[in-house]
């Protein structure tokens, strides 16, 4: 999740504004003194991980020329937003993994994606809130958390039997 990481350089000082483009591969960062550069980038660094590296002059302005055309580089509240974008994707695909196949009506399905949906968004806001993850595999270990979460909210509105089977189908998600 780019959010978090956002928010972590963010949390450093010196730093001003950071920002991702739309691959999550490049961060603008901005200084409140340019001099600082020696002092911020081995936090900056320790934040990004191993692989991270500060680009030469020519290849970051290659980075950044787009932006003046429009290209976006996203805040850590924009990204937030992509999250809960992501969020409504994943409790659409869970349910269709979940419903495929059963006899349910509009009624049941629509409480089934936003069971899924509405325990996504919680685990979204709780990490970042939290400051983020050093890696997205964060979802998957949460993924039965969001689901035994989800599978209480459908208890009653569902027969038990059906909410066993959307619940097995959940888990094999992620």
């Amino acid at each position: 999740m780019l959010a978090p990481v956002l928010a972590r350089l963010r949390r450093l000082p010196g730093i001003v504004d950071a920002r991702v483009e739309c691959s999550g591969t490049f961060f603008a960062l901005s200084l409140a003194e340019p001099a600082e550069s020696e002092v911020v980038l081995p936090m900056v660094l320790d934040v990004l991980g191993p692989d991270s590296r500060l680009l030469a002059s020519e290849e970051a302005r290659g980075q950044l020329e787009a932006r003046p055309r429009g290209e976006i580089w996203f805040s850590e509240e924009q990204i937030r937003g992509l999250s809960y974008v992501e969020g409504r994707i994943i409790a659409s695909r869970a349910l269709a993994a979940a419903a495929e196949g059963l006899s349910l009506g509009e009624p049941e399905t629509g409480r089934i994606r936003e069971a899924v949906r509405v325990e996504v968004f919680t685990a979204i806001d709780r990490v970042h809130d939290e400051g983020g993850r050093c890696s997205s595999a964060w979802f998957a270990e949460e993924w039965p958390h969001i689901v035994a979460r989800a599978q209480g909210r459908l208890a009653g509105a569902l027969s038990e039997a059906t909410l066993a089977v959307v619940a097995a189908r959940l888990l094999r998600l992620y």
